[in-house]
């Protein structure tokens, strides 16, 4: 009777590090999926962190963490050579609570984007939540014993195809490294033509000056530069002021009303919304005549001595 429950115990400290290991080996697959589903938004909230400025090694960097992620993932589910799988793991997110800490820590960016545009997280959340996956890998590796039976080819093989997976699939996905390239400001650098504003159909942006604001619903800089905008929306010596957004109407129709907006946002798609922001950040308002750029600038907002000496000087 004692030999068998002690078995049994045996068992049960064995399987700890298996089910640990599964649970974050889902955990990294499903960040990794959720980034791939939107490299350019992804690769936006790396540049965020300020960490990394050139934009190729942004998109690159990008990638492999894609890979290193669905690799990690799936060798962890499988529980392929646990000590190695377990220690790289470990590594992976201590370097991730390390980002995550210091976006924190310098307010950085507001979202991790960990899981891409699926789950909101901010820097603390994420940071948080990586030192308890790091203490479970620990825990894990320190429980796990080297096994002792060769691991299978079969093992190794799904292993380098999850890999060769995750370089691929970002790219079909229709990830585009020219969307993350930064815009030079300037007459005519970023094209206008060929989208459609949803609700503010009557617009005629060839014809005539705009300052077109690209928002999102959710972004603390856009509300706070209401106030602002409505200010220039009131002057009638300015050109008219536009609200471009891809957030549904039931969220837009809660921005304006929440902080009392008095000009007009109409929907644009997100491929659009993505191409006009260039390498920018929201808001991003773009002077416009004639559909062309005379002026853009990210986050603050111009007042209306900026936008009526420019608009003289281009007359």
């Amino acid at each position: 009777m004692f030999k068998r429950k002690k078995f049994n115990n045996r068992g049960w400290r064995s399987n700890v590090p298996r089910l640990i290991a599964g649970a974050v080996g889902v955990v990294l697959l499903s960040a990794a999926f959720m980034k791939m589903m939107d490299m350019d938004l992804f690769i936006r909230q790396m540049r965020d962190y300020g960490i990394i400025s050139d934009y190729l090694l942004l998109s690159i960097s990008g990638r492999g963490l894609i890979v290193l992620e669905c690799t990690l993932g799936v060798g962890l589910l499988l529980f392929y050579r646990p000590r190695l799988t377990l220690l790289f793991t470990s590594a992976l997110l201590l370097i991730f609570v390390g980002a995550t800490g210091w976006a924190w820590f310098t307010n950085a960016t507001e979202e991790c984007g960990c899981f891409g545009t699926w789950v909101s997280r901010t820097p603390a959340e994420a940071a948080l939540e990586g030192l308890i996956l790091l203490a479970l890998t620990v825990t894990a590796w320190l429980m796990s014993r080297p096994s002792q039976k060769p691991e299978g080819r079969a093992k190794a093989w799904i292993l380098t195809a999850v890999c060769l997976a995750g370089l691929t699939l970002p790219l079909a996905s229709g990830s585009q490294l020219t969307r993350t390239v930064p815009n030079q400001n300037g007459t005519g650098d970023i094209p206008l033509g060929g989208f459609q504003i949803q609700g503010l159909e009557s617009v005629d942006l060839e014809h005539g000056d705009y300052l077109m604001v690209l928002m999102d619903t959710d972004c603390s800089h856009c509300r706070d530069a209401v106030t602002e905008l409505n200010w220039l929306a009131e002057d009638p010596g300015l050109p008219g002021v536009i609200g471009l957004s891809f957030n549904g109407e039931d969220r837009l129709k809660a921005f304006r009303e929440e902080l009392q907006v008095i000009f007009p946002i109409g929907q644009i798609t997100e491929e659009d919304f993505w191409r006009l922001l260039g390498d920018g950040n929201v808001p991003r308002t773009l002077l416009v005549r004639d559909s062309v750029v005379q002026e853009v600038w990210d986050i603050e907002i111009p007042d209306e001595h900026t936008v009526k000496s420019i608009l003289e000087v281009k007359s």
